[in-house]
């Protein structure tokens, strides 16, 4: 028994963070553990549900057929049933995640994990989320809109059903989660639906960027954004080209207009904020939680036009990259009934299919890695700030955040006093104070633009649906039936007024929001978002596929308004690569073609590329170094393999990451924040270095470099030597360092298996470690969340999730399809609108 009980030490590292709680008192948890009844040591309920429910008051009937794999086929001759089952499930199977999940929006995950959650709550309340949430479900129920109408009563019933099962619950029969802290769950309301998708907003479009760069161009000066090409970015591959593009209201047969609501002024030249980094420090802490996602990666979709294919329909892949987690952060679920057939992946406390298809389209997701977050400095006199010639006095906001207290089992009350400017709150720490304005700040219907996703059979029927999206804004992809394919970054773009230029050498660049603007000038104000109709979008593009991987929308002038902080190029090239090779080689694509790029981990091409300026670094290397440096040029020349049975990987990867940190930390004074530093910026500056340009001796004196590129390599080799326990080099298999074990955030034990990984942070199947360590390795942490592919001449969907459909660490569904799809490079099929044919049990829900 007491491997299963052995507590992990507190991982902060650990993204869905409620460990970052526990360690407050050792006693009241051993008994908590060692109680055999409500204790840990007790499985909680690890089952599926069977047998029949009754539901009065819920018109229709649903029968949950739970296949071979444990995933729900959910029949209901009702919407109404059909949300309602979908609930019970997601009770049933995931019921702490889904707490979790919505209290970190609403700024009470303290209530759950004591004072280990306090800085993410006061991010959330100071940002006041929860007032957001509140007026979003008001917006549903009181706008008049039949369809806002008609959801809000779906979203009722959906909560219904996650009560109804918690309502029957025993104490023991509790995840283990509850009982370790000594807790029950609350009953759910339809706020916290939104609360769910106020969390991915806050996942995908809030950052904290502006604040970084800040800090650099206050110490190098403004000349490094172009120096660095940091927000020109000129090496990395658009997505689509604004000579092809069409606008958003073309499309739909949708209008809209911007109304303006501060007027433009004359600000002049760009300054640049005081210091930040005491903000950056408090916000470090308070964004743990949202760390579902990595900084340094991504996702992938793409969409293949249907004379292209074999079938001669389209063909749509979707693999967002986000945390490896156990449980998974998705679940697949199929789900009928008379207005929606779909099937695809959810997350617990949504009900809707996120990402998937149904019998008419299929559609997918990456973050376009835009810039939604603005912050504004301003000259302070206390609580007055100067505003436009005169003193205004901000106003004054109290929080209440309750504080779980494991030891004495209450609750403690902490009060936060929040200031607010005319541009938004004011994060505060240290003596800096920054206001803040973010997109997710508001009221949003985001869920509405999901559900509209559905139930659409068509791709512009898909594009209409954005029209009720806000934010985090999405690079969606979407196919029909009847052959178009489209791509659409459109959502709620801030219009900036009176934005500050910058000159540079001769150079005119204007702040588009990409450092912090002046408040007490007025600049970078928000006069409104930009007409949706207006945006660009492409629709049937002259070109086999549409490919996209979090790099620069579109290449010119068309999509400036979107950002500049875009992940590199490199799987976006990987794929255009490996999609327009067996293009040529076969002349049409198949859905195994498909899945067979998506599972790629054959090479990095980011390895690549940085190792072999590296290796230029490290050329005079001599001795078992330079053995080393000339077995790498020949692992190069071979096209970088990066499968785990090759020792070459190992020592590229943990170089690359050793330089790379250390060059950041030379830049920014230290190695935090070292996710901002994309490997474009680096690559950008080491070529300038190795061309000999006086430009990158502003930052690396000359002969600076190459000293820096050893050392970097001597400490990785040493760091490996402890690892594996032997100074032989070549028997360093990559597979034995680079691994994947989804973490449980509490025990240890509950991890997923071990499994070796190859490929590297950049492959199309990306695996990236989130540290190098010579004890645990660099075990991955952020990699395919869900992997998703459809032929729309087809029903079926194809999906390899990273794990079970149960959160319950004793359930057989636990990780039982990371084990057999997953890491296997297989993939489980569902037929939308089909029983399964290899059912475990039922459970019917009996309504009215």
């Amino acid at each position: 028994m007491s491997s299963r009980l052995k507590i992990l030490a507190v991982p902060l590292i650990v993204v869905i963070v409620i460990l970052m709680l526990v360690a407050p008192s050792v006693q009241p948890l051993v008994s908590l553990f060692l109680d055999p009844f409500n204790g840990v040591a007790g499985s909680g309920f690890a089952g599926l549900p069977s047998g029949a429910v009754r539901a009065p008051g819920v018109p229709g009937e649903a029968v949950i057929y739970w296949d071979s794999d444990g995933v729900p086929h959910i029949f209901a001759s009702t919407d109404e049933a059909g949300v309602y089952a979908l609930g019970y499930v997601m009770a049933s199977t995931r019921l702490f995640q889904a707490d979790l999940f919505r209290r970190i929006p609403q700024g009470r995950l303290s209530e759950l994990v004591g004072g280990a959650g306090f800085e993410s709550d006061r991010l959330m309340r100071t940002l006041n989320l929860d007032d957001a949430i509140a007026e979003s479900w008001k917006l549903m129920v009181g706008s008049g809109d039949p369809e806002l109408l008609r959801l809000s009563e779906l979203v009722k019933y959906f909560v219904r059903g996650f009560n109804d099962y918690i309502s029957g619950l025993k104490y023991r029969e509790l995840p283990p989660e509850y009982r370790l802290l000594g807790l029950k769950p609350e009953p759910w309301k339809p706020e916290d639906v939104i609360a769910i998708q106020k969390l991915f907003t806050m996942m995908l479009a809030w950052d904290s960027d502006d604040l970084v760069l800040n800090e650099l161009v206050r110490k190098w000066g403004p000349s490094i954004l172009l120096d660095l090409d940091i927000v020109d970015r000129t090496l990395t591959t658009p997505q689509a080209y604004c000579a092809e593009a069409v606008k958003w209201g073309e499309v739909t047969g949708l209008t809209s207009s911007t109304q303006l609501l501060k007027p433009a002024i004359t600000v002049g030249e760009a300054t640049y904020g005081a210091s930040s980094s005491k903000v950056l420090n408090f916000l470090w802490k308070a964004e743990e939680p949202l760390r579902l996602h990595s900084n340094l990666q991504g996702s992938n979709n793409w969409v293949v036009g249907g004379a292209y294919t074999v079938s001669g329909k389209p063909i749509v892949a979707n693999d967002p990259h986000l945390a490896l987690t156990a449980p998974s952060l998705w679940m697949l679920v199929h789900i009928s009934t008379p207005s929606v057939k779909a099937a695809g992946v959810t997350v617990a406390g949504a009900p809707v299919v996120v990402i998937g298809r149904n019998e008419r389209i299929a559609w997918g997701f990456t973050n376009v890695m835009g810039d939604f977050t603005d912050f504004y400095y301003y000259k302070w006199n206390g609580t007055m700030y100067y505003y436009k010639g005169q003193w205004l006095n901000a106003k004054v906001r109290v929080e209440v955040i309750n504080v779980w207290n494991p030891q004495t089992r209450k609750m403690e009350a902490r009060e936060l006093r929040v200031l607010e400017t005319v541009h938004g709150p004011v994060i505060e720490e240290g003596g800096e104070r920054y206001a803040v304005a973010f997109t997710g700040a508001g009221p949003s219907l985001d869920l509405v633009f999901v559900w509209e996703l559905n139930k659409a059979s068509s791709a512009a029927d898909a594009l209409r649906a954005q029209k009720y999206f806000t934010a985090p804004i999405q690079n969606l992809v979407v196919a029909d039936a009847d052959g178009n394919i489209a791509y659409s970054p459109v959502g709620a773009y801030p219009l900036r007024v009176n934005t500050p230029t910058f000159n540079i050498e001769g150079f005119k660049v204007e702040n588009r929001g990409f450092l912090p603007y002046n408040g007490s000038r007025g600049e970078g104000e928000w006069a409104g978002f930009i007409a949706y109709s207006d945006l660009p979008i492409a629709f049937n593009p002259p070109r086999p596929f549409i490919v996209t991987a979090n790099s620069k929308p579109f290449d010119g002038e068309c999509g400036k308004h979107i950002g500049w902080n875009w992940a590199d190029r490199f799987r976006q090239d990987r794929i255009l690569e490996l999609l327009g090779g067996r293009l040529k080689a076969k002349g049409r694509l198949s859905i195994e073609d498909v899945m067979t790029v998506q599972t790629d981990t054959s090479k990095d091409l980011s390895l690549e590329t940085y190792i072999s300026m590296l290796l230029k670094l490290a050329k005079e290397a001599g001795g078992e170094l330079g053995d080393i440096v000339r077995g790498l040029e020949d692992w190069i020349s071979q096209g970088a393999p990066a499968s785990p049975d090759r020792w070459e990987p190992s020592i590229a990867l943990a170089w690359a990451l050793n330089f790379h940190r250390s060059l950041w930390a030379k830049l920014y004074g230290s190695e935090s924040r070292a996710g901002f530093f994309r490997l474009e910026l680096a690559e950008k500056l080491l070529k300038e270095y190795l061309a000999g340009s006086v430009k990158a001796e502003k930052y690396i004196a000359r002969g600076e470099a190459e000293p820096l590129a050893i050392n970097s390599l001597k400490e990785a080799l040493e760091l490996l030597k402890q690892y594996y326990g032997t100074g032989d080099y070549k028997t360093w298999k990559y597979g034995k360092l680079h691994y994947y074990s989804p973490e449980h955030p509490i025990l240890k034990t509950f991890n997923y298996e071990k499994k070796e990984a190859g490929g590297g942070p950049y492959s199309v199947n990306p695996a990236s470690p989130a540290t190098l360590d010579p004890k645990t390795g660099a075990p991955v942490k952020s990699g395919a969340s869900i992997r998703l592919a459809s032929d729309l001449s087809t029903k079926t969907i194809h999906a390899a999730l990273p794990g079970g459909t149960h959160g319950n660490p004793h359930s057989p569904h636990y990780q039982n399809q990371y084990k057999q799809y997953w890491t296997t490079g297989q993939y489980k099929e569902i037929n939308i609108g089909e029983k399964p044919g290899d059912t475990l049990n039922t459970l019917i829900i009996k309504g009215d």
